[in-house]
């Protein structure tokens, strides 16, 4: 997500369809090795199973849902280069509706598609999905696995089984596995000291936390993860989770993730 308001600023201007509770905590180690795998995998450990990610995009104002196979025609007419950077889509005049990003089938999705309802193993503590991010996964830019291409994104499930993968990736997968547990966790998408980045707000018991996905950090606790009012650097300009895609009603930053300055643009259905 190098540079993600470049193709931000451009999908803006398209006006056209171009197209928690509390926890009995479980060791760590404990956790990760207790997990069975109810899918079958590829020789190479990757997961065997196709996430179906199609679906609908149903705009808030609008009577016409956008469509997977809209966006897709749309992106054809793009090149190799700029198709692989993640787009922000306007529909019928309503601008910034949602999000599509190309996955490692060389295919534009809705960014909701991309959380697949996957968990790796069940658990209990909250601390673990981030924990087990941390000691699983490396981080690499997209433009160095995928030979020069911007941003790949991977499901949650991919994000899982694949080795490395960039900040989305590891949102993603962060994501999903905490809605699993109860909590409302988001992507939100924006820019960390002026670079492109991605990563995950959870809102446990009316609090708002900010959790760096790509963290390597290895915290065994959820009390140390930083409110999301205390950190800086972070300017978000959108959310979503499996369901729905938010947008902030106003230019100026902001490290509260409710409230009248965001509006919920659109709602995903899948299938």
């Amino acid at each position: 997500m190098r540079s993600l308001f470049f193709y931000l600023a451009m999908g803006l201007l398209m006006m056209l369809p171009e197209l928690v509770r509390h926890w009995r905590a479980l060791p760590a180690e404990q956790a990760l090795h207790q997990h069975q795998l109810a899918v079958m995998q590829s020789e190479d450990g990757t997961d065997a199973v196709k996430d179906d990610q199609k679906g609908i995009v149903k705009i808030a104002g609008s009577y016409s849902p956008l469509t997977e196979t809209m966006v897709q025609q749309a992106v054809a007419k793009r090149s190799e280069q700029q198709s692989s950077y993640i787009s922000i889509w306007n529909w019928q005049g309503i601008e910034a509706v949602t999000a599509s990003a190309r996955g490692l089938d060389s295919q534009h999705h809705f960014a909701n598609s991309y959380l697949v309802g996957f968990q790796p193993f069940e658990t209990e503590a909250l601390w673990v999905p981030l924990y087990t991010l941390a000691v699983r996964k490396e981080y690499q830019y997209d433009h160095l696995q995928y030979a020069g291409l911007a941003d790949i994104w991977q499901t949650s499930r991919q994000a899982y089984y694949q080795k490395r993968g960039d900040c989305e990736d590891h949102a993603i997968l962060l994501a999903d596995w905490l809605i699993n547990l109860g909590v409302d966790a988001r992507v939100a998408l924006g820019t960390y000291k002026g670079e492109g980045h991605a990563w995950v707000v959870a809102i446990v018991d009316n609090t708002e936390y900010l959790l760096e996905a790509t963290s390597k950090r290895r915290q065994a606790s959820w009390q140390a993860m930083p409110l999301a009012a205390l950190t800086e650097g972070y300017e978000v300009e959108f959310q979503f989770n499996r369901d729905y895609f938010w947008a902030k009603t106003t230019s100026a930053p902001t490290r509260r993730y409710r409230g009248d300055h965001w509006i919920r643009k659109s709602q995903f259905i899948r299938g």
